[in-house]
């Protein structure tokens, strides 16, 4: 059965965020410098995450994670600012088995992602980004991401963000090449405004956004779409050594993915459909453990178009990965991932390894397998190797 959650008032909401960000904000600056050092500027300033064996990277679900001391910037008469980029070339071979005992073979050769990223602080709580993004399948270059960041300070780790952004719906983060079944099926990207706090401990957020899949005989409401997020990180030191992150949100439209955007007819339902997501995140030693659960609530029959018909699908999807460092520039992972109710659009299973190398900082090769079985009795077969440089 179908949820149809009340209207949350954003609109409030995000007022009241950003003029506790603004005032928060200025009483930071005017107390920088009685500071200590390791609550400086260089925290606020945090260099963003981006690991070399992945697809693109996605800014705004990056900065809502904890951030990471960085090296200071070339400070431009109180401006500071930061260009950098992604290229990842790609070849794979790939065998399909169908449900008849068909075998079919294709290869390919691509770029599969380039990028450019921009960052710019204009003052000490302020700071504005653009995501330029070409991927394979493309016709051209697209702007993946463009929007504003207000506060996120060492002294005050709240924040508002605005504009073209991924909202949280799950973390999707890998060590693979492929990305995962997860954020293939669930990802999604908007215009929207997130209050949040992104604490050290204490990651949280609650955004509004304007999907392209709404209510029928909605014209446009802007905030009836809502999405809410939480995020625990434990210190290390409470475990004996164990980094722990514990996470979870919730959406009442989870059709707003761009998978589910193509199959709903007419981009209306009658009712919203919501849908959650748990995570975990374990790191010891040179052992990292990722783990991801989604799942929506059902759809009627005939709102989506790969669900047979007279069915009323609950899409569900998880992701398992187990990474090891063999050495300083090795890394070998393991994958098991999966879903239900995804019919011919996803393996019902699927599992693989992948070695990666990087010899030089930012620079990664990497060899992929992975097997997929799928509920119609299909299974495919692929090997990636990826060139990743980030600059």
């Amino acid at each position: 059965m179908n949820t149809r959650c009340p209207c949350l008032n954003t609109v409030v909401i995000c007022s009241l965020a950003l003029a506790l960000v603004v005032v928060c904000g200025c009483w930071a600056s005017a107390q920088a410098e009685e500071l200590s050092p390791a609550s400086s500027d260089l925290e606020e300033w945090g260099e963003i995450d981006l690991p070399p064996v992945s697809g693109s990277v996605k800014i705004s679900r990056t900065l809502e994670g904890p951030r990471l001391p960085t090296r200071p910037e070339p400070d431009l008469g109180g401006v500071t600012w930061k260009v950098w980029g992604q290229l990842q070339l790609e070849a794979s071979w790939q065998k399909d088995k169908d449900s008849q005992g068909k075998t079919a073979y294709s290869d390919r050769a691509s770029l599969a992602t380039a990028e450019i990223f921009g960052e710019l602080k204009p003052v000490s709580f302020i700071r504005l980004y653009g995501h330029l993004l070409h991927e394979e399948g493309d016709s051209g270059i697209n702007l993946d991401e463009g929007f504003v960041v207000l506060g996120q300070v060492a002294a005050f780790p709240g924040y508002l963000m605005g504009g073209r952004v991924y909202p949280v719906v799950g973390i999707f983060e890998s060590y693979m090449v492929s990305d995962p079944i997860t954020k293939d099926i669930f990802e999604t990207q908007a215009i929207a405004v997130t209050a949040g706090w992104s604490g050290e401990l204490l990651q949280a957020s609650l955004a509004g956004y304007n999907p392209e899949v709404r209510r029928a005989g909605e014209g446009g409401s802007f905030y009836e779409t809502y999405l809410l997020r939480a995020q625990l990180s434990l210190p290390p030191k409470a475990l004996g050594g164990l980094k722990l992150g514990l996470g979870g949100s919730y959406t009442n439209n989870i059709a707003a993915s761009g998978f589910f955007e193509e199959q709903v007819p007419g981009q209306r339902l009658d009712s919203l459909v919501a849908g959650f997501s748990l995570s975990l995140a374990a790191e010891y030693g040179p052992l990292t453990l990722l783990g991801e659960y989604i799942r929506s609530d059902p759809f009627c029959a005939g709102e989506l178009d790969f669900a047979p018909p007279g069915s009323s699908p609950q899409p569900w999807a998880f992701n398992l990965e187990l990474s090891w460092a063999l050495a300083e520039a090795w890394r070998l992972t393991g994958r098991w991932e999966g879903g239900g109710d995804l019919y011919e659009e996803a393996p019902d299973r699927q599992g693989g390894l992948c070695l990666s190398w990087s010899p030089w900082p930012y620079l990664a090769l990497a060899l992929e397998y992975l097997h997929g079985e799928y509920s119609d009795g299909a299974r495919q077969d692929l090997v990636t190797s990826q060139l990743s440089l980030i600059f």
